[in-house]
């Protein structure tokens, strides 16, 4: 989903500049893309239906089982993008990290802020995987990444490997959120995502530990494809999705966010200057370097989800005082006049 999110901009810019748009995805990515752009054409693309662990410490070896599985994904899209385009011959096809959708028939655009791969395996393990990605990557016209050149940026080594792609640009943080002025300071926001069974498993653990505290709490479940609400309970109130004028101004509004350390995640923060409390994903390598980072260079607050105690994690957050960068949220589009979009 977060792929998902962070395109979002991009694609109202495309919009905005008067290009004909066509959007792939299934599920939650599919009726995500519904909610925010109605009368755009959708075709459906099957995931890569990567199952994960319910505890952290079996991650690793899980996905590793799944790659053969991811593999043949890959070239399944490939065959998939190449029969579409004959139907529909685009002119830019843009990829969010689904490394078959190059073709010599169009320019490709592929995007990513996960270079420096983490594969939890070593030095040597992390090497040879990012030799293996860069295969398909180098594949694209371009690799756009999402993030600020230099030694102030977000997302670390991740973004900035020991080498890059053969035909790399920086394109600056995305979010599609929106500032809609200063916060009221009136309630704590809960952001849930990622896959399942780690969103549900945070999710429970929040709503035990959120209901005996003196706040109004509210939960964005990340849930776009399911319309039956859950129930309120005391202090909180569920939403399972709002589109990003109304998570906008929700986030906007928020004394404090309690959400997963995923990189669209912290660029929405970032855009609306939000101090927040991030649970990284157990198990999930990357996630977990990005928190570590992100508290290191003292722009949010980190707790593991094994350790939650959120009364009083919530009570250092808001102790705490935070320095962040100026960033540039619209970089993007420069990447689009370099194109000739604009």
């Amino acid at each position: 989903m977060g792929h998902a999110t962070r395109c979002i901009p991009l694609i109202r810019h495309l919009l905005d500049v008067g290009c004909q748009v066509t959007l792939a995805g299934e599920g939650n990515v599919a009726a995500l893309f519904e909610k925010e752009f109605p009368n755009t054409r959708i075709i459906p693309l099957q995931g890569y239906r990567i199952s994960y662990s319910r505890k952290g410490i079996f991650l690793v070896p899980r996905l590793l089982a799944q790659v053969p599985n991811i593999i043949r994904a890959i070239k399944n899209e490939h065959q998939w993008l190449e029969q579409q385009h004959a139907i529909h011959n685009w002119d830019l096809i843009i990829s969010d990290n689904r490394y078959g959708l190059y073709t010599k028939k169009a320019r490709t655009v592929f995007i990513s802020h996960q270079l420096g791969v983490i594969s939890g395996l070593g030095k040597w393990g992390d090497a040879i995987t990012r030799l293996l990605l860069y295969r398909w990557i180098n594949r694209f016209d371009s690799c756009w990444i999402p993030d600020c050149p230099g030694n102030i940026n977000v997302a670390g080594k991740l973004s900035h490997p020991p080498f890059m792609p053969k035909r790399h640009q920086f394109i600056g943080p995305v979010s599609r959120l929106k500032n809609t002025g200063p916060s009221v300071g009136n309630h704590v926001l809960v952001l849930l995502s990622g896959p399942e069974p780690q969103r549900t498993l945070l999710e429970n653990i929040l709503i035990r530990q959120m209901g005996h505290i003196n706040e109004e709490v509210i939960f964005v479940r990340g849930l776009p494809a399911v319309a039956k609400p859950m129930q309120d309970r005391d202090n909180i109130h569920f939403e399972n999705h709002l589109d990003g004028d109304a998570l906008s101004a929700m986030v906007s509004g928020a004394k404090a966010v309690v959400c997963r350390s995923g990189y669209s995640s912290v660029m929405d923060l970032l855009r609306l200057g939000k101090r927040a409390l991030l649970i990284p994903t157990p198990g999930q390598t990357e996630q977990l370097y990005l928190a570590r980072h992100l508290q290191k260079m003292k722009w949010f607050l980190v707790r593991e989800q094994e350790k939650l105690d959120v009364k009083k994690d919530l009570g250092a957050l808001m102790a705490v005082s935070f320095e962040r960068p100026t960033l540039d949220f619209e970089a993007f589009k420069k990447a689009f006049a370099h194109l000739g979009i604009q």
